[in-house]
């Protein structure tokens, strides 16, 4: 007699071709049975089965001439199935006597005909259309793999009848993602296991979906009813500042790489290497300078595309936790100002790099040269609009192309004026002051991670909720700082080969680079100035957008990036109107208004890294939840640090030149080497880190309190 009851048979028994034991049975004789089985009646019980003790058979079991396969493990231990089973086999082995195998207890009412339908359970997620039992023609001893792992399980041999599917099972097919890749991670669907015990019976009606292990208690999944679906193209995006919808939110990890690699991948870097040379420093300082800037960078860029993926808002929107619902509004404020800032100087240069091209190479079409910078901005804000007023969709598909076509023709310069690099010119040039290295790496990171990092988060609100948080936080910070980091790199490279270069870069850098260039290649050289500078135009004006809306007006988003396009193209007319050179541009506006984003970065990458559960999004959108009004340790901690930090920077552009207004304070002269670093930018990042790991972090833990799931 079996210790534990027998397993449940195969569903699918009778149309599967019976398994492969462990052990060959090949070289075995079929087993011989003492009596035909199939031509004997089934035994008749003479009480209910739940009454009468085990049946006596008239003829004795059958035995196997072989014995029967050896499994290292004992079978496992399973429920019984409640099905009519009128005759029940036993095994014998050449050492014991046969033992009886006692049929499971069934209810007295359970007289059921061969043939007879047999329903499912509705209430049953995996639900079984109706059943018929039917004789199993050719009975075999089967061995199954268990559907949830570990070792197989044998069923006994039967010989009466046994239910067999007929009708159909509903299974949900799993679904692809829409880059039609990998299986969506959210949701795992019925396990492969059970396509093999359903076999032909499988369906394709859905079924309750498995949460699998890897997502966290307060993870979002997709419901049965929910699809993954792509943000089209040429749809306009009408998303404000509430979450990101989960059906939507399909990018991957790897994304976040090419959507920042087109927007920093563009010559004007390379004028940007020679500025910094120009400062006095020796190739290996301004090369140790521009590799801590772009170190630097990875902080504010990664943490605010964590924030981003978190919540799925926008980056102003989830600031909102750490300086209040209404206090954030200053921080906003200054955010907007920053995207028009940056798309208008980018503009700026657009325009003066495309006509100086022009010029150089005689390609104007006979346009006067006054008027052609004007017509290649109209242009080039005609394209950065329409595309940042669609929406995510149509920028996702611009900043994919982008990203091939900037890659190939950087490549390409570097190629073509590689010839012009002196290695040996250039580390003849003698070392500046180290404090200089210091300045490098201020203007490194306010060039690549304080221009975006108030937009970090804006192009993250798109990704998986159960993609990797690391991950998209490595892809931007790489997208952005590498091509960044090379071109800056080249730039100082060739400016330290030839003086001459170097002057030409400063003064006309555009004009400079296609004359080391071949004659075929302005062309080239056009499209490899514009399309990244276009493509950061389109990223500061969509993302502006978002701060404007976050400082409290209630624009939809088409109204808002359209309000800031408008800004943005005044702004770079008048750059255009004042003659603005690089330097004035990156050592002196950059910085000033790299001050202030620095605090607020320091404060939100601090409030970011403490957090461990995601932001409550109703919470960021109305006063009255768990997030304060107005957060009156970090918001006035970001004014005074911001003073702070401009105290500590110097800009000799008419109007800015009261900066540096605490050095004289400090005993330090305003043209001493520590002074002209700008170290104010760096002290007001650090700062603002200390302000939440010094005050901020009772309170949110008592957020996190606030919105931790309940049990």
């Amino acid at each position: 007699v079996f210790d534990a009851p027998p397993p449940p048979f195969d569903a699918s028994f009778s149309d599967a071709p019976p398994p492969v034991f462990d052990a060959p049975l090949s070289d075995a004789p079929p087993p011989v049975f003492d009596a035909p089985l199939s031509d004997a009646p089934p035994p008749v019980f003479d009480a209910p089965l739940s009454d009468a003790p085990p049946p006596v058979f008239d003829a004795p079991p059958p035995v196997f001439d072989a014995p029967p396969p050896v499994f290292d493990a004992p079978p496992p231990t399973v429920a019984p199935v409640e099905s009519p089973i009128d005759e029940m086999p036993t095994f014998a082995t050449p050492d014991e006597p046969p033992a009886l195998v006692e049929p499971p207890s069934l209810p007295d009412a359970w007289e059921i005909p061969e043939g007879t339908p047999i329903p499912g359970s509705e209430a049953d997620p995996l639900f079984i259309e109706p059943m018929t039992v039917a004789p199993i023609a050719d009975p075999q001893p089967l061995v199954e793999p268990s559907p949830f792992g570990g070792d197989p399980f044998v069923d006994r041999v039967f010989t009466g009848s046994v239910p067999v599917i007929t009708g159909s099972v509903p299974v949900a097919p799993q679904q692809l993602d829409v880059d039609g890749d990998d299986p969506v991670d959210p949701t795992d669907q019925v396990p492969a296991a059970f396509d093999d015990l359903l076999g032909p019976a499988r369906g394709t009606a859905p079924v309750e979906p498995i949460l699998s292990p890897r997502i966290p208690e307060d993870e979002v999944v997709l419901g049965e009813a929910q699809q993954l679906e792509r943000p089209r193209v040429f749809s306009l995006e009408a998303a404000g500042l509430e979450p990101t919808p989960d059906e939507q939110r399909v990018g991957r990890a790897a994304r976040m790489f090419w959507m920042w690699f087109a927007a920093n991948s563009t010559i004007v870097s390379i004028a940007f290497g020679a500025v910094l040379f120009s400062l006095g420093l020796s190739l290996r300082q301004a090369i140790v300078g521009i590799l801590a800037g772009v170190a630097i960078s990875f902080l504010p860029l990664g943490l605010g595309t964590l924030a981003g993926k978190r919540s799925g808002q926008p980056t102003m929107v989830v600031s909102r936790a750490a300086f209040g619902v209404v206090g954030n509004a200053i921080p906003a404020l200054i955010a907007f100002v920053s995207r028009v800032f940056w798309g208008a100087a980018m503009l700026w240069l657009l325009a003066t790099g495309v006509s100086e091209i022009l010029v150089g190479a005689e390609l104007t079409g006979g346009l006067d040269a006054g008027l052609l910078p004007i017509i290649v901005l109209a242009a080039g804000f005609v394209v950065a609009l329409v595309v940042a007023l669609f929406g995510y969709g149509l920028l996702a598909k611009f900043q994919l192309v982008v990203s091939i076509i900037s890659g190939v023709l950087v490549v390409g310069v570097i190629a073509l004026t590689a010839s012009y690099v002196d290695v040996s010119a250039a580390l003849t040039n003698p070392d500046g002051s180290w404090m200089l290295a210091g300045t490098v790496a201020v203007l490194v990171f306010s060039f690549i991670g304080l221009l975006w990092a108030n937009s970090a988060g804006d192009l993250a609100r798109y990704q998986r909720s159960g993609s990797s948080g690391a991950g998209a936080m490595l892809w931007t910070s790489f997208g952005a700082a590498v091509p960044t980091f090379v071109l800056i790199s080249y730039g100082a490279l060739l400016a330290a080969s030839n003086p001459q270069i170097k002057e030409g870069l400063l003064s006309m850098p555009f004009d400079t680079i296609g004359r080391l260039l071949p004659t075929w290649y302005p062309v080239p050289l056009i499209a490899a100035v514009a399309l990244s500078l276009v493509s950061g135009i389109i990223v500061t004006i969509y993302s502006g957008g978002f701060a404007l809306k976050a400082v409290g007006l209630s624009f939809s988003r088409p109204v808002a990036a359209v309000v800031t396009a408008v800004l943005v193209a005044a702004g770079a007319f008048l750059l255009t109107s004042m003659s603005a050179d690089l330097t004035m541009l990156f050592r002196d506006l950059a910085t000033t208004l790299a001050v202030p984003v620095a605090a607020w970065a320091g404060i939100f990458a601090a409030d970011t890294m403490i957090r461990n559960r995601r932001y409550h999004s109703d919470s960021l959108l109305a006063t009255g939840g768990v997030y304060p009004t107005v957060n009156w340790v970090n918001l006035p901690a970001f004014l005074v640090i911001s003073a702070l930090g401009l105290g500590l920077t110097t800009a000799s552009v008419a109007g800015l030149d009261w900066q540096g207004f605490l050095w004289p304070v400090l005993g330090v002269e305003l043209d001493a080497p520590l002074a002209q670093t700008d170290l104010g930018v760096f002290a007001a990042l650090l700062l603002g880190l200390l302000v939440p790991i010094v005050s901020g972090i009772p309170g949110i833990r008592r957020q996190e309190s606030a919105t931790a799931p309940q049990n």
